[in-house]
């Protein structure tokens, strides 16, 4: 049988929708089918199964997200603008693919050898990323803040924050997270994070003081 992309992605996509409403284990491969209006075999041959169309999901999300950022990569210059260039290219790419940037993050919180497979490969080149230009700007005297391992994961969770929480902005905040509006003034915030933690030498944090 050869594979209609259309309907492989007729197929996905019912998935997606019902994983963000009813969560992974409250979906059924037959509910995926019927949302889908195909016959249930097809995701078998598709996908491997419900478990199989979760991998390809997550992976082919991860793919695309690593590889907008390492186009960023190659076609900026300079630490500082290198670095807000991968994070601008993470976050769009999670704006344009919010509905599935929501999803993953959310399984990814979850403790699974799925989950550790993908902080062992996927995650551990992101972090290899953000790391080389850090390392970079250092030996140019351009970061001068905090240690790259608190950098790294302080920028991570600017990235993802929006994404992941994005029905509490929506609620409390009545922000869209999709919107362009929201990416470019949230940018600007990145910058200044950036700019003050980041490039500027922190003076040492009075001792504390202890109790008697």
């Amino acid at each position: 049988m050869a594979v209609n992309q259309g309907t492989k992605d007729k197929v996905a996509e019912a998935a997606i929708d019902l994983f963000m409403t009813k969560g992974y284990s409250g979906t059924s491969v037959r509910a995926i089918a019927d949302r889908a209006g195909v016959n249930v075999a097809l995701i078998s041959y598709y996908f491997g199964g419900k478990k199989g169309m979760l991998e390809n999901l997550i992976n082919t999300y991860l793919e695309g997200y690593l590889k907008e950022i390492e186009e960023a990569l190659e076609q900026t210059s300079g630490s500082f603008e290198r670095l807000l260039a991968i994070i601008e290219a993470a976050l769009q790419f999670q704006q344009t693919h919010h509905r599935m940037a929501r999803l993953v993050l959310r399984e990814l919180t979850l403790d699974s050898i799925l989950v550790r497979e993908v902080m062992a490969s996927y995650y551990m080149k992101e972090k290899h990323l953000f790391r080389q230009v850090l390392e970079a700007g250092k030996k140019e005297g351009v970061f001068k803040g905090m240690r790259k391992e608190w950098a790294i994961l302080h920028l991570r969770g600017m990235v993802t924050m929006p994404f992941l929480h994005a029905q509490h902005i929506r609620e409390v905040f009545h922000l869209e997270p999709s919107d362009r509006t929201f990416l470019y003034h949230y940018m600007k915030h990145v910058r200044q994070f950036v700019e003050v933690q980041i490039c500027e030498k922190q003076s040492s944090p009075p001792a504390m003081m202890m109790l008697s």
